[in-house]
């Protein structure tokens, strides 16, 4: 598709990110994927698992109800419904908040989709799926290049970016869910389980950008590039800068 690639042929020029932009589909019908080759399905995973597979190694993957392993991201894409314990904080409680109450606001307070969707699809945007569409793509940037994407969501409409956070089910409640529910793009922290088994580096950070923003993102990130805002950002390095007098060279040096 003509926009998917001007997408990834801006990013690509203006922010370089390391991994590669991901696909995310929620199949809310499974005949949308009857006879597509899709590289790892069948397999527990998390939803960050499943993303880390697609941006650092380009697979494409696939779970469902049955193959979702942690329930907060599961709970949140639209493959289960939440169980109580997530619900009411009993999971979080004594772990991130001090008490039920505070665990259980912190639970009301996250990103879910309805509990309709039959699979979630992973893949490299530059690869995707015979046929599918993503609903939103998430990229994971340092925060140079995260000011980047910000600068880019903001250069039609100017104002203010705001991102929210719970320090929890990261890319699955913001970059995926909360995406999908306002339709537009949100900066993320990785949480603990994208760390311990996504592979998500220290320095990482996460967007979330909803299909219908990809040109526009485009736009602006080829838009505030050309105006000279770059990345990586150039140094002001000093003309005769401050070595010790054996390594300057002298009139005598040729």
């Amino acid at each position: 598709m003509e926009q998917l690639g001007h997408f990834l042929a801006t990013v690509k020029e203006t922010v370089n990110p390391v991994t590669q932009p991901v696909g995310v589909t929620m199949v809310r019908d499974l005949a949308l994927i009857a006879g597509k080759k899709i590289r790892v399905k069948g397999q527990r995973l998390a939803v960050c698992q499943q993303i880390a597979y697609s941006r650092m190694y380009g697979w494409s993957t696939w779970a469902d109800k049955q193959t979702a392993h942690c329930v907060l991201g599961a709970g949140c894409v639209g493959l289960i419904t939440p169980p109580q314990r997530v619900l009411d904080g009993s999971v979080n409680n004594g772990i991130y908040q001090q008490d039920q109450a505070a665990a259980a606001a912190m639970q009301q307070a996250m990103p879910r989709l309805a509990p309709d969707v039959q699979g979630l699809l992973t893949y490299p945007l530059a690869r995707p799926v015979e046929g599918i569409i993503p609903d939103l793509v998430v990229v994971y940037v340092n925060s140079a290049q995260a000011m980047r994407f910000v600068q880019a969501f903001l250069f039609h409409q100017g104002g203010e970016f705001t991102m929210k956070s719970s320090g929890d089910a990261g890319v699955c409640s913001r970059a995926v869910a909360q995406v999908a529910l306002t339709g537009e793009p949100t900066v993320e922290i990785p949480c603990l389980g994208d760390r311990r088994f996504g592979m998500t580096q220290d320095h990482e950070l996460c967007i979330g950008i909803p299909f219908s923003w990809l040109e526009r993102t485009a736009e602006g990130l080829a838009a505030t590039h050309k105006a000279g805002i770059r990345y990586p950002v150039p140094f002001q390095i000093p003309s005769g800068c401050d070595l010790p007098p054996d390594y300057i060279t002298a009139e005598g040096d040729c």
